[in-house]
């Protein structure tokens, strides 16, 4: 299919669609520069969520600027479709980063030899913001839907100054309005599948997690993890040091480009710590499930220290193979958040890095006050 023209970008080829839109990589024609163009589906199939989220992100990155933070340049809507273009990403999500060995890493280009995610977090299949199964923390597979819509229905001409293009954050939000109920301002919380298999599988995935806890440990991986995660800190402390907390903070939402600089992705929940609430106004939760702080359950007033406790379930899951908590429904899942200590990280892996073990587990402390306190504090613990 020829590249086609939205406003002024220019549609080179498709990195992947889902059930709620498409990202392309595009051309912004006015500048030559290439750029990742999220572009939700139209008309029925529109999800106002989604569309609401589009926005948020837009407003959110607008002012922002840090070299492990994703950049967004532009927000509206386009003959009925919201957009939003952003940073193009050459890179991987950071577990499919830490899967790679030394031989794969790099292709004789210099870029990633294996499939690129190019602004993609891992689970945009669904783009509904599940993470893969917590069981499956390093499994590298990844699909795409089919595209719902096709771009034949956009024009290639150049587009004239009457054509239905409006920009800006406040466009997005009025289309989903007029498709659905008003912005409550807060979006509900991200349900996953939480199975627990039956015991002759578990004594089969003990074995299997045995033997990979060795390849969790290989010393080019742990390097790369300790580097990722010293990023992702000097992300957070940017961030946060603007009044923001990401609230949904976890492996998918972050990317590796072939440089090795990290990116935190997908700022679609983020929110202004001095604006917090843990629940929406009709008591919805936001974030992901398996990632979310024990306050964040209990909607509680929420701080920069509840992305400090979805840091330290990432790292509890790149060290061990299995997020801290596991169980077969959510409420169930949130009971052991509340009330349960995670499983010792070196008795699950136990050649693991001692000191990213006392990280990971002050980290998921259950009260705020007894973790580590600033993005700032985990990075000098990382360091040491």
């Amino acid at each position: 299919m020829p590249p086609k023209l939205i406003g002024p970008y220019r549609v080179m080829e498709t990195l992947g669609s889902g059930g709620v839109g498409t990202v392309y990589r595009a051309l912004d024609r006015r500048t030559s520069d290439p750029v990742a163009l999220k572009l939700l589906s139209a008309g029925p199939a529109l999800d106002t969520r989604a569309a609401r989220r589009l926005a948020r992100e837009y407003e959110t990155l607008a002012d922002l600027s840090h070299p492990n933070v994703v950049r967004v340049f532009d927000v509206g809507v386009f003959q009925g479709y919201p957009y939003l273009v952003m940073e193009l990403i050459e890179g991987l999500t950071l577990r499919n980063y830490l899967n790679l060995r030394g031989a794969d890493l790099l292709s004789p280009s210099g870029s990633f030899s294996t499939p690129r995610s190019r602004s993609l977090p891992d689970d945009f299949d669904s783009w509904s913001d599940e993470d893969e199964a917590a069981s499956h923390a390093d499994d590298d597979d990844e699909e795409s839907g089919p595209s719902p819509f096709n771009l034949s229905a956009f024009s290639e001409e150049e587009p004239s100054e009457d054509m239905s293009l409006h920009a800006g954050a406040e466009s997005v939000r009025a289309l989903a309005d007029a498709a659905d109920e008003p912005d409550t301002g807060e979006l509900e919380a991200f349900e996953e599948p939480l199975e627990v298999p039956d015991p002759k599988v578990q004594l089969v995935e003990r074995r299997i997690q045995e033997a990979r806890t060795e390849d969790l440990n290989r010393p080019e991986r742990m390097g790369k993890l300790k580097d990722a995660m010293l990023q992702v800190c000097e992300a957070l402390a940017y961030i946060h040091g603007h009044g923001l907390m990401h609230r949904d903070l976890k492996p998918s939402n972050i990317m590796v480009d072939e440089d090795r600089q990290v990116r935190l992705m997908d700022f679609g929940l983020a929110k202004f710590l001095a604006d917090d609430a843990g629940l929406t106004a009709d008591g919805r939760m936001v974030g992901t499930f398996r990632y979310m702080a024990p306050e964040q359950i209990l909607g509680e007033p929420l701080d920069a220290r509840a992305d400090l406790y979805s840091l330290g379930v990432i790292l509890y899951e790149l060290m061990t193979g299995r997020t801290p908590f596991d169980a077969k429904t959510p409420s169930a899942l949130w009971q052991q958040v509340l009330e349960v200590e995670p499983a010792p990280i070196l008795g699950i892996n136990l050649k693991g890095d001692p000191q990213l073990a006392r990280v990971a587990h002050k980290l998921l402390r259950k009260e705020p006050d007894d973790r580590f306190q600033t993005a700032e504090e985990v990075y000098e613990a990382l360091a040491e």
